[in-house]
C-alpha cells in the first residue's frame, strides 16, 4: 500500500512539469511572418549547376546578371536575369526536368516541373522578354555550345540597344 502514494506523488510532480504552450498574440504571428517572407527565395535557393553556369559563363563573359528573378504576376522564379540585354535564362537539370522523356515516361515531379517551365515560357513571351534554356548535360558536356549561344544573344541585344540609343538622338 505504500508503493501507491508515492506512485502518486510522481505522477503528482510530472504533471506540474509540463508547461503549457501559450498562444502567440497576434502582433507575434505577424512579425514571424514578416520575418519569413524577407528571407531570399528561401525553398531553392542557387543550386550548384547555377554557380557553375554564373562562374563559368556569366562571370565570363562580364554581364551583369540577377539570380533568382522574381516574375511576381506568377509568383515563379527564372535562375538568371540579365538586365542590360533583358534576356531570362533557365539552366535545367537532366533529371529534374525530365530530358529526353516522353511526358507519360516523367515522374510526378519531372511532370510538375514540365507544368511550371511551360507557365514560365509563356510569361516570358507574353512580355517580350527572350527566354534561354541550357541542359545540364550540355554545360558540362558542351560548353563551347552554350558560351557561342550565349554570345550571340548578347551581341545581338547589345546591338539592338544600340541601334534603339541611335534612333533617340537628334540629328
Amino acid at each position: 500500500m505504500t508503493s501507491q502514494p508515492v506512485r502518486n506523488n510522481i505522477v503528482q510532480q510530472n504533471k506540474k512539469k509540463k508547461k503549457t504552450k501559450v498562444k502567440p498574440t497576434k502582433r507575434e504571428v505577424i512579425r514571424k511572418a514578416a520575418e519569413r517572407s524577407k528571407k531570399k527565395h528561401q525553398e531553392y535557393g542557387t543550386s550548384k549547376l547555377e554557380e557553375k553556369f554564373a562562374k563559368e559563363f556569366l562571370d565570363k563573359l562580364g554581364v551583369k546578371y540577377q539570380y533568382q528573378y522574381l516574375a511576381e504576376d506568377i509568383k515563379r522564379y527564372y535562375d538568371f536575369y540579365l538586365p542590360e540585354q533583358r534576356v531570362l535564362i533557365e539552366v535545367d537539370g537532366d533529371f529534374y526536368h525530365g530530358y529526353g522523356k516522353l511526358y507519360e515516361q516523367m515522374s510526378p515531379m519531372q511532370k510538375k516541373n514540365n507544368r511550371v517551365d511551360e507557365i514560365k515560357n509563356q510569361w516570358a513571351a507574353l512580355h517580350s522578354i527572350p527566354l534561354l534554356r541550357f541542359w545540364e548535360h550540355d554545360i558540362n558536356k558542351n560548353p563551347q555550345k552554350v558560351m557561342k549561344e550565349l554570345k550571340e544573344w548578347i551581341n545581338i541585344y547589345t546591338e539592338k540597344m544600340i541601334i534603339d540609343e541611335n534612333k533617340k538622338k537628334r540629328h
